[in-house]
């Protein structure tokens, strides 16, 4: 099979990247004709190193005539490569690959990583659309998407190729890092609910003297939420570590993980969490709660109420057994979200597109 993956580009810190990234590695290491045409970025060597082509393909711009450039620069490379599918992970790569499988008609699958952007709708010119859990496939046909078109594909992180890229984390760091301990590893803005979690902590810190929260991620709301640990007097109990490219060491070292997001179609560091046994606390948003077992594999609290993630936290700081009990039920069956099981998922999908797909 021959695939053409579209994206804005290929560098670290986006988990719509990260998906995309891993996919291609592990197609082009099962034998399949992998290309990720992207504006550059970091991930470009750990591609080639899998042999998949890299082409560069600038796809956000406002000039037309840029615009009209990268359009006929992708039909160029689809005349070359002769993809069996183009597969576009993220809104302005589903134009473009709209209009190159009109000409070449050649399949289009889209998915949808991000269904709180308003222009996530442009998705919809897919000729399967996939949503990332139940939950968001549930969403996208509310919103009208065509039941027909849309297929579910459950992420899944656990053995990313882009493992083995990281160095690991400098052992006076991560020694620096004592249990126990809380951690979040997001986006630092206001979608991801960090200012949630720092507000449940700080009810009941004084209880706690002896837990610490690392706040793992960095982004425009840092600054904002480093004050408001200050006004709360938590400052000296709240760390932030910025963005680490490899937080698993953390992720297995740490007691409790918590997402605490307003919004999320699946949150890959939250199945990371399971795959290092945390005890997690995270909102019932999204695809979180089937990523949990719906409540067996953490604890499920609402978006935006931080007396209620006080109380989760509360629950698990103060009882050993019950935290060690979720530990274990976080780990167990965690596999589940491997990538290998997520790229057989995907090949389903992509055959299904395929001429005689549907002849007896």
């Amino acid at each position: 099979m021959r695939v053409i993956h579209l994206i804005n580009h290929c560098n670290y810190g986006n988990g719509s990247v990260h998906v995309a990234v891993d996919l291609a590695c592990l197609q082009a290491q099962r034998g399949h004709a992998v290309m990720v045409a992207a504006d550059g970025g970091s991930y470009q060597e750990l591609l080639k190193d899998y042999g998949v082509t890299c082409q560069r393909l600038v796809q956000r711009q406002s000039n037309p005539f840029k615009l009209a450039a990268s359009v006929a620069k992708l039909m160029v490379i689809c005349w070359s490569f002769k993809p069996d599918i183009i597969h576009a992970h993220m809104m302005a790569g589903a134009v473009f690959g709209k209009i190159a499988s009109i000409f070449f008609r050649i399949p289009l699958v889209t998915t949808v990583h991000n269904s709180f952007d308003r222009h996530s709708t442009l998705m919809q010119l897919g000729d399967k659309i996939i949503a990332v859990s139940n939950a968001e496939g549930a969403l996208l046909s509310a919103r009208g998407y065509n039941q027909r078109k849309i297929a579910v594909v459950v992420n899944g992180p656990i053995g990313s190729p882009r493992e083995a890229l990281f160095e690991k984390i400098d052992p006076e760091v991560l020694e620096g890092i004592r249990n126990p301990f809380i951690t979040t590893v997001c986006g630092l803005h206001r979608r991801k609910g960090v200012q949630d979690l720092i507000a449940g902590f700080a009810e009941i810190a004084a209880a706690h003297s002896d837990w610490r929260l690392y706040v793992v991620g960095d982004g425009p709301d840092r600054q904002a939420l480093i004050d408001l640990c200050k006004s709360l007097s938590i400052a000296d109990r709240v760390i932030f570590l910025g963005y680490v490219r490899n937080p698993g060491e953390i992720l297995r070292k740490a007691d409790i993980f918590v997402l605490a997001s307003h919004a999320e179609p699946f949150g890959l560091a939250t199945a990371e969490a399971r795959a290092a046994g945390c005890a997690i606390v995270a909102t019932s948003v999204g695809g979180t709660p089937e990523l949990l077992d719906f409540g067996e594999a953490g604890l499920l609290v609402k978006p935006e109420t931080p007396k209620e993630i006080a109380v989760a936290l509360s629950k698990l700081m103060s009882d050993p057994v019950a935290l060690q009990a979720f530990r274990a039920k976080s780990k167990s069956g965690s596999e589940y979200y491997r990538m290998g099981r997520v790229v057989e998922d995907y090949a389903k999908v992509y055959a299904s597109l395929l001429p005689g797909a549907n002849s007896p």
